[in-house]
């Protein structure tokens, strides 16, 4: 089935394909986010920013972020790091439709800065950078492929102590969901009609002048934050968390597919 394989790369290789799957995914979106009673906490913490004008870094897992867009004040600019490989087009086209900004490239994590180069990584936080520092807000994830998850890399922390600007952690889930047991970082699939959480966390800065062990504890607190707001919106919706109990979620509220 070789052929097969190789066609379905050919026609995902299309621009009207993915145009028509981004259009489609972002309708999607619009219909969890529509639906769903999402509950969301201390977002006064970016409102802050906001009402001063001032840029930040948000953080999240990989896999989780689909429906975050929709959370976002879309007058001001918010750029998202899309790999430049892979279904990167489709999420940029994604992001777009959503009305968000993207720049192209890939994060690596820690020990695989070789491999980051070749995929564009030191250019692309060159760019996010200069971004930050020119009124745009970065969004992009903390762990990185191949994994493992939820184990943050020093590429967003590196960021936000070139830039000079926060790192704002955020979690957003729903209690229905399903979840692509096949994929590298179990990609979550928030399903319509159901309840949902968005939790922020408080900014966390990096100082320029960070030695290694500042960096690493800068790493770790991005780290911690993140899966203590992800135990916090699982709470949110009646589920256990994964996180907290080293258990998979119930059944009755993600259904794994993969």
């Amino acid at each position: 089935m070789s052929w097969f394989k190789s066609l379905t790369k050919d026609v995902l290789k299309s621009s009207a394909v993915q145009g028509g799957l981004a259009l489609s995914i972002a309708s999607y979106v619009r219909l969890v986010h529509l639906t769903c009673r999402f509950n969301q906490r201390r977002a006064d913490i970016p409102e802050r920013f906001w009402a001063e004008d001032e840029t930040f870094i948000c953080a999240t897992w990989h896999g989780q972020n689909v429906i975050l867009p929709m959370f976002w004040h879309n007058w001001r600019t918010l750029k998202i790091l899309v790999s430049k490989h892979g279904d990167g087009e489709i999420i940029a086209r994604l992001m777009h439709s959503l009305g968000l900004g993207t720049i192209r490239g890939s994060g690596a994590p820690k020990g695989k800065t070789a491999k980051s180069k070749e995929k564009g990584g030191a250019a692309a936080l060159r760019a996010m950078v200069r971004a930050l520092q020119n009124g745009a807000s970065i969004g992009l994830t903390a762990d990185m492929p191949p994994g493992p998850r939820r184990i943050a890399g020093l590429g967003i922390v590196t960021m936000a102590r070139l830039s000079g600007r926060p790192i704002l952690p955020i979690v957003a889930t729903t209690r229905a969901r399903l979840v692509l047991g096949n994929t590298w970082d179990k990609f979550t699939i928030p399903l319509p009609f159901n309840r949902g959480a968005v939790v922020w966390g408080d900014p966390i800065y990096v100082p320029r002048d960070a030695d290694d062990a500042t960096i690493e504890s800068c790493r770790q607190q991005v780290e911690d934050a993140l899966n203590q707001l992800t135990r916090e919106a699982d709470a949110m919706v009646g589920r256990r968390s994964e996180v907290s109990s080293g258990t998979s979620d119930s059944l009755t509220d993600t259904r794994e597919v993969g």
